[in-house]
């Protein structure tokens, strides 16, 4: 196997059901036939539900607590992708922090409409009646210079094609910093 000249963690950010978890399991089946257990995959619901991040919630200290221990994970691995709503630019400074050149913030986005329903097939909802004052879509913000912006709402392949040719062009140097 050839290595990759950088060791990036892909962090795709969006609104709750805006197709984060999706493309990064794409991601994840696009890298593993070539670099395999160097990858590492930390969706923030998933971690959750296993219990990695159980007795976290959406409070501010919760919220920042969660971005500690998902660039912590990520960064441990040749390549890291996470997932995570990262809702306001003080959320994006301290991955950023933890991270430096490492990061390549995804951010991922799709109408509301689409987003609703979307989340009503999920199992367990994302979006609440009566959200909780602290919940991260209510204080998101649109990111100011992601690295990439992939809109959902096109056809999944499109934005599962761009995503894995950046990724690429990532590993392999052919961005520009």
């Amino acid at each position: 196997m050839s290595r990759p000249l950088a060791s990036p963690v892909f962090w795709l950010l969006g609104l709750p059901a805006s197709g984060k978890t999706t493309l990064a399991r794409s991601l994840l089946t696009h890298l593993q036939p070539e670099h395999g257990e160097y990858c590492g995959l930390y969706d923030a619901d998933e971690q959750r539900a296993t219990g990695v991040l159980r007795d976290l919630g959406w409070s501010p200290e919760d919220r920042i607590a969660t971005i500690h221990a998902l660039a912590h994970a990520a960064g441990r691995h040749r390549i890291g992708i996470v997932t995570l709503v990262t809702s306001t630019p003080a959320e994006r400074r301290l991955a950023t922090e933890l991270l430096g050149k490492r990061l390549h913030l995804i951010h991922v986005r799709a109408p509301e409409d689409l987003r609703h329903a979307r989340d009503a097939l999920r199992p367990s909802p994302a979006y609440r009646a009566n959200p909780a004052p602290d919940a991260p879509e209510l204080s998101w913000t649109e990111p100011e210079h992601p690295a990439l912006t992939l809109d959902t709402a096109a056809p999944l392949g499109v934005s599962e094609k761009t995503l894995c040719s950046f990724a690429d062009n990532v590993l392999w140097g052919r961005l520009a910093s």
